[in-house]
């Protein structure tokens, strides 16, 4: 009779540990458990994972999955390994869907099954405006997942009033099967950057001719902490200007002192912290920090310092809604007009044109909540509301005076396809500014941050 309570409680503890393992996972991925009780089974540790299955590719390596899970084959398994493996496959934002299935073996043994929904990941883009006897368009390509092998690359064409010119990029995450990205670019462009005064009248504007190539290193120490160096060079030229009676006289001066000149630059950034993705939700908590320098040390023509620092976090909320918060401080002793941190509109403080504050350092702070209306697998219809504050001055004591703090508040909508990587159309509406609003609707695609 002792004997047979000993093997009962053996069964018991075994059991115990696997739906252990299971409800940890379930809570965060809602995952299926095949369980055999067929046969008694002892635990004196955690299982061992006899066999992993990968089902569901179509496109991808199945070797781009295999890296990212914490075991292999005839290592043990706990609840901690198998979450932060679900995590991580999440926060390659390939797949709509990550679903572990467990099915208990002989001997202290678990099968484990990883069911996987692609998303579509060649995307296409392009946009265009005219008016003014100018015109500006551009459409591109790009891919994070070419050839199925989490290997991005990217190309872009653009034409400002029959200027041609263009963009190529790759990128890869995982050089030599370990968490180091190595990446490039090339850029030739020609810009045109409007300039306004604070109060949104417009200046005038310059046409900004930039050849630039840049060469990408980082690593993963942690997944908390990377560290990262970009080695750059440009070519910048401002080919044209139209200037209105309204600008000022420092303006005018900036204009008009910039020549052609080649920069080379080396950019350090660290990285603290992880911000967990699950399709279209959020959390965790992030900080950026870079630092470029461009100078007689590293052969550049002209001297630059730039400092930047980004801070985000994330919270889930019920209903499957998020809050979000996001702060950007910067910079910069440039003496070049095209270096300087211009502020407001799309990406930065809505209601206001893009790039209407123009400065040698800012402060930004972006908060949005963010719910769902209605969701399936291929769309998801998502309202939010945010509220956007931001300053800008040349000097670093004028970044504290409260009374040149800008602001704005509002609402606006996301139309979200699960099915395909960064499909996200956008719309906000500046309902509140703290002065005289220069664009109340923003629209165009990709979350704000």
């Amino acid at each position: 009779m002792a004997h047979k309570n000993t093997r009962y409680k053996k069964i018991t503890t075994f059991k115990f540990f696997v739906l252990l393992l299971s409800s940890f996972t379930l809570l965060s991925t809602s995952i299926g458990i095949i369980a055999d009780h067929s046969t008694p089974h002892s635990l004196e540790k955690s299982p061992v994972v006899e066999k992993i299955i990968i089902k569901g590719l179509k496109r991808t390596k199945e070797h781009v999955v295999r890296r990212e899970l914490l075991f292999t084959e005839n290592d043990a398994l706990t609840p901690q390994l198998l979450l932060a493996s679900v995590q991580r496959l999440k926060n390659l934002r390939l797949f709509s869907k990550v679903l572990p299935f467990l099915k208990l073996k002989d001997q202290n043994q678990v099968e484990l099954t990883i069911e996987l929904q692609e998303k579509w990941t060649t995307i296409p883009f392009f946009n265009f405006s005219g008016g003014g006897d100018t015109f500006y368009a551009y459409a591109g390509v790009y891919d994070i997942n070419t050839f199925g092998t989490f290997f991005e690359t990217g190309a872009r064409y653009d034409n400002w009033n029959g200027k041609n010119g263009g963009v190529v990029w790759f990128r890869n995450p995982r050089t030599f099967e370990q968490r180091i990205l190595t990446g490039a670019d090339l850029w030739s462009t020609t810009r045109p950057r409007i300039l306004y005064t604070r109060d949104g009248e417009k200046q005038g504007e310059y046409i900004l001719n930039q050849k630039k190539f840049n060469f990408l290193l980082s690593r993963e120490f942690k997944e908390w902490l990377n560290l990262g160096l970009t080695f750059g060079f440009s070519q910048d030229e401002i080919i044209d200007t139209v200037l209105t009676n309204e600008i000022d006289p420092t303006t005018l001066a900036l204009v008009n002192n910039t020549n052609r000149s080649n920069e080379l630059s080396v950019t350090f950034s660290l990285k603290l912290g992880k911000l967990n993705y699950d399709n279209y939700l959020v959390s965790g908590k992030q900080s950026i920090f870079n630092v470029k320098y461009a100078g007689s040390e590293t052969g550049s023509e002209k001297d630059l310092l730039n400092v930047e620092w980004k801070n985000t976090v994330f919270w889930r909320l019920p209903h499957k809604s998020n809050i979000g918060f996001r702060f950007l401080a910067g910079a910069t002793d440039t003496s070049n007009i095209q270096n300087y941190h211009y502020i407001g509109g799309f990406e930065n403080v809505r209601g206001y044109f893009d790039g209407q504050f123009r400065s040698k350092a800012y402060w930004q702070l972006n908060t949005e909540y963010r719910i769902p209306s209605y969701q399936s697998d291929w769309v998801v219809l998502q309202h939010i509301f945010f509220i956007d504050a931001a300053n800008a001055a040349n000097q670093l004591d004028d970044l504290t005076r409260l009374e040149d703090t800008i602001y704005s508040a509002g609402t606006g909508v996301r139309l979200i396809s699960p099915k395909v990587y960064s499909f996200n159309a956008r719309l906000d509406i500046a309902l509140l500014t703290s002065q005289k609003a220069s664009s109340f609707i923003s629209f165009g695609a990709q979350q704000f941050f």
